[in-house]
């Protein structure tokens, strides 16, 4: 038969990272585990169409078929190794049999991975990459099986192709997004592509049209979001009073609605990282913004800070409300530090930018 061409299995490991950006997804779906079972999927020809109807002669794998291979049996990329590697680690499911092979080959059996590693890649590695279409299973057989039942799907195979490269790469993987993934994944990958290409300043355009070019960097990346879409959606009539970025800059937004509510922020003191007021509502509502990029949420500690600082600048206590906003639930400050945001407080993430989550006592 007639098997695909061969990346290196760290470049697996690469490609999975571009596919599934560990900025938006969990991480087993592109870790180094999941790198070595798609290299070992490809290399069995584990492989089937994205729909039906199934061929009766299609390879299927288990775990093991991944965690047993070893680099040596990788670089034999023969069609009779690899069928020979095929038969022992899924037709046999005996590890021993694949010991056998490896000494028939004259090296002894290294695999990649422990037999006690399997359960990361069935339980959570092949279900998630199952939700995004780029696994099958097989049907008729059961999950207590222990009968073969995974596969990559010929489209999502298709993107770890030698030949692919650079641009070529970046607009098949994007195509395969816009095929197989829902559209809030979707958003999820390219809010993760665009954060970590943003090497130069960040172009912010503020409610009122004027745009605002920005520090680079992640904090900048959660501000613009915030501005450009968490405020137009969420408040009646926003409007950004104050922009503070890295090094001690603060842009004052909009120095006429400032003097017109009888503001005048001091800008030597705290400030918080956006300050957006609806002025929609009656009386306006001053939303206090904390964009996480490493740390720095609205805590109980932070939220008596600004609140201090508000009452400073005018700003009556019960107007204000505030927001701690992230780049993604999966980013490690959110894991981190979101069991530390205050009561009464708001919290909303970058590349899920129709939702936000509130956390109050009832």
């Amino acid at each position: 038969m007639a098997y695909r061409p061969l990346l290196p299995i760290q470049q697996c490991v690469e490609r999975l990272e571009l596919i599934f950006p560990r900025a938006a997804f969990d991480t087993v779906l592109s870790s180094p585990g999941a790198g070595a079972a798609v290299a070992a999927m490809l290399y069995v020809d584990a492989v089937v169409r994205d729909d039906d109807p199934m061929p009766t002669d299609a390879r299927w794998a288990r775990p093991t078929t991944c965690l047993w291979l070893s680099e040596e049996a990788y670089a034999r990329q023969d069609a009779a190794s690899r069928t020979e590697y095929y038969e022992a680690a899924v037709g046999a499911r005996a590890k021993g049999q694949v010991e056998a092979l490896h000494q028939q080959w004259g090296h002894p059996h290294k695999p990649l991975y422990g037999d006690n590693t399997r359960e990361t890649l069935r339980d959570e590695t092949f279900p998630a990459w199952l939700d995004h279409g780029a696994l099958r299973v097989r049907p008729g057989v059961k999950t207590t099986s222990p009968a073969p039942r995974w596969a990559l799907t010929a489209s999502f195979a298709d993107l770890f192709h030698p030949a692919f490269q650079g641009d070529a790469l970046l607009t098949a993987i994007d195509g395969w997004r816009d095929a197989h993934m829902t559209p809030g994944a979707r958003l999820k990958a390219l809010t993760a592509h665009q954060r970590a290409q943003t090497a130069h300043e960040v172009q912010l355009r503020l409610p009122n049209g004027v745009q605002r070019a920005l520090e680079p960097g992640e904090a900048s990346v959660i501000l613009k979001g915030v501005i450009e879409e968490w405020a137009p959606a969420r408040l009646v009539d926003p409007v950004v009073l104050t922009v503070s970025e890295p090094g001690d800059k603060v842009y004052m937004a909009d120095s006429k609605t400032l003097a017109q509510l009888g503001l005048q922020i001091d800008q030597t003191t705290l400030l918080p990282d956006a300050v957006i007021v609806d002025i929609g509502q009656e009386p306006p509502t001053f939303w206090v913004v904390e964009a996480v990029a490493t740390d720095g949420p609205v805590t109980e500690d932070r939220k008596r800070a600004l609140l201090h600082w508000a009452t400073s600048q005018r700003i009556p206590e019960g107007a204000c409300e505030f927001l701690s906003a992230f780049g993604s639930r999966n980013s490690p400050p959110a894991r981190r530090r979101l069991k530390d945001v205050a009561s009464g407080t708001f919290a909303w993430y970058a590349d899920e930018p129709t939702h936000e989550l509130a956390w109050y006592e009832l």
